[in-house]
């Protein structure tokens, strides 16, 4: 079996994994309700933001975090939002896990490794 034959295998199993079939039910759910759709999106970009400035260690002022912290709680008071992160978490999880394995079957090759603590860091 060639490489892309079993990319496209795991692609297929990721798609039938019950991590994506919740992600699934629990996006179409939230997509119903476009006023929580929206306070959804706008915890992504936030969280997205907070996440990139981390990552070329930038300061992250702490009104950013705590209006990203608030959006949260707001969020997780509802059912439907609450159980979108989760499921949107677990196949994030998943899909960071298998990244992870390929990555480290083939560190040889890549620029980029983790430290102990899976922060992303340059190999010598």
């Amino acid at each position: 079996m060639s490489i892309n034959e079993t990319a496209q295998q795991l692609a297929q199993q990721i798609k039938e994994s019950d991590e994506y079939r919740d992600f699934i039910v629990a996006k179409e759910s939230m997509k119903a309700d476009e006023g929580q759709y929206k306070m959804i999106r706008d915890f992504q970009m936030k969280q997205f933001e907070i996440q990139q400035a981390q990552l070329f260690q930038l300061d992250i002022s702490q009104g950013k975090q705590q209006e990203l912290e608030r959006l949260y709680s707001l969020l997780s008071l509802n059912p439907a939002a609450r159980e979108y992160l989760e499921a949107e978490f677990r196949i994030s999880r998943m899909i960071n896990d298998v990244q992870k394995i390929i990555g480290e079957a083939i560190i040889d090759v890549l620029p980029i490794g983790f430290d102990d603590n899976d922060q992303p860091q340059i190999l010598a």
